[in-house]
């Protein structure tokens, strides 16, 4: 088994997370792309390193992990002595982990009806209907995350891995009408996550925008 880290990430997608906190941890790591757009993650050599056909897939020395939470768990567990999601058993531990799975298992859902709308029907109007109440739902939630962040991080007071999450969900946000990330304090938080070198040089490799769709 490999004794160096491989992420194979799409642009862009929630592999960014992976790709910032191996950046952040200055952990030696191959950074492979997988073109989605080409459907190079059904092909059979991807399908062999993730049968899930997705991204991110992260080659360790002790595995492949193929999850956001546990690859985050997992980088933090191994390099980070509990600074960004806490020690096991703490009390930041399990709020942190409670913030990063809203993100995976509550908002990542929605942008995937805005996004994906076509994996939800066949019809076209139910298609148009599905993206429409999924951005809603977007708008709404991002409108009183915003209320509520008064603090220098998502998190509060101190930086931790979700914050770090909630940057590449503010990303996605930008197609969102109003835009997530533009929001009155969304916004300064986001520029202060964007000028984290780990954040910086990550979206560099990945050839990514912060802001706007085009």
């Amino acid at each position: 088994m490999t004794s160096r880290y491989t992420l194979y990430y799409s642009p862009g997608s929630c592999a960014l997370i992976a790709h910032i906190l191996l950046e952040e941890f200055g952990v030696p790591f191959d950074a492979v792309r997988v073109d989605t757009d080409k459907g190079e993650h059904h092909r059979e050599e991807y399908r062999r390193i993730n049968p899930k056909e997705k991204v991110p897939a992260l080659v360790t020395p002790d595995g492949v992990l193929t999850e956001c939470v546990a690859i985050v768990e997992y980088l933090c567990d191994k390099h980070d002595d509990g600074k960004l999601l806490g020690k096991p058993g703490s009390w930041q531990r399990a709020k942190t982990m409670e913030r990063i799975a809203t993100l995976a298992t509550e908002i990542h859902p929605l942008f995937m009806r805005f996004f994906h709308q076509d994996d939800f029907s066949p019809r076209k109007d139910v298609q148009d209907k599905v993206k429409e109440r999924g951005g809603e739902k977007l708008v709404a939630w991002f409108r009183e995350e915003d209320a509520k962040l008064t603090g220098p991080y998502w998190s509060g007071d101190s930086l931790t891995a979700a914050d770090l999450y909630f940057t590449v969900i503010a990303r996605w946000a930008r197609w969102l009408t109003p835009p997530g990330n533009e929001m009155r304090n969304i916004r300064p938080f986001y520029e202060r996550m964007l000028a984290r070198p780990a954040v910086a040089r990550a979206m560099q490799r990945e050839g990514i925008q912060a802001f706007g769709t085009t």
